[in-house]
């Protein structure tokens, strides 16, 4: 089977200036991944292991100093233009921080808007059309639409950056640590949403989380990552029950602790 998303020898290394010299460290090394069409791929590791500086390079916030990501067929580095803009139409991200996702000063539904004003060339009326879809998907009220990101509860402003990301009607959506910002009684009608979404609207997640239960609970194949690299990718039963390598030995067993 042909993978949606390949990712291969990435490396990615970050340059910091300290006094009287310039530093280079490296963020992900010759790192290998794959993702299948309609599959739940989640991401796990520790702070700091290059979760979030992968999703970043995919979706093209991050240059990568070698290696290559293929979409579709389709190499993502060096994209720039249009090309670049139709491919993101098809890969979204949903960040940690909804409320640091949303612009403060314009209300939800401008804001939803404006991302097929970008990458579409739907009319007004088809705009606000596809807007209504989606939000009653959702489960939004329009009364939502109406407001500013500091009006909205945890899960409202999730599920708002959520929409923006929906209404392009995307292949993936790549979610970084999509529910640690909300209170514990509403990360599981978040969780329960995404998997409805996914199915409904047949999409590929790339899943990042800290939270093994989390992606035993969501995702079809758990790759674990480690200082910048994918140690061990499994089914998350054959993970829990026979860990390859000991860094994933070490969270299977932390996690089981909790």
């Amino acid at each position: 089977m042909t993978p949606l998303l390949s990712i291969t020898g990435l490396c990615v290394d970050y340059q910091s200036r300290q006094i009287g010299a310039r530093r280079s460290a490296t963020a992900i090394r010759d790192l290998n991944l794959e993702v299948f069409a309609r599959e739940t791929l989640a991401v796990v590791g520790e702070s700091g292991a290059g979760k979030s500086t992968l999703a970043e390079s995919i979706v093209g916030l991050v240059r990568p100093v070698a290696g290559n990501i293929r979409f579709d067929g389709i190499e993502l580095i060096g994209l720039r233009g249009l090309q670049r803009r139709r491919i993101q139409s098809r890969i979204q991200m949903v960040a940690q921080n909804p409320l640091l996702s949303l612009s403060p000063r314009m209300l939800v539904a401008t804001q939803i808007e404006e991302s097929l004003k970008v990458h579409t060339d739907f009319n007004r009326a088809r705009r606000r059309e596809r807007i209504a879809e989606i939000v009653a998907a959702l489960g939004l009220s329009e009364a939502v639409l109406h407001r500013h990101p500091h009006e909205l509860s945890g899960g409202q402003a999730q599920r708002a950056v959520l929409a923006r990301a929906l209404v392009l009607e995307p292949s993936m959506i790549i979610f970084d640590e999509p529910t640690s910002a909300l209170d514990v009684s509403v990360q599981a009608g978040v969780l329960n949403l995404l998997q409805e979404i996914k199915a409904e609207l047949k999409l590929t997640y790339l899943f990042i989380t800290h939270d093994l239960g989390v992606a035993r609970h969501l995702a079809d194949r758990i790759a674990v990552m480690q200082h910048g690299e994918v140690v061990e990718v499994q089914a998350p039963q054959a993970l829990f029950d026979n860990p390859r390598n000991p860094y994933t030995r070490t969270l299977v067993a932390s996690s089981l602790l909790l």
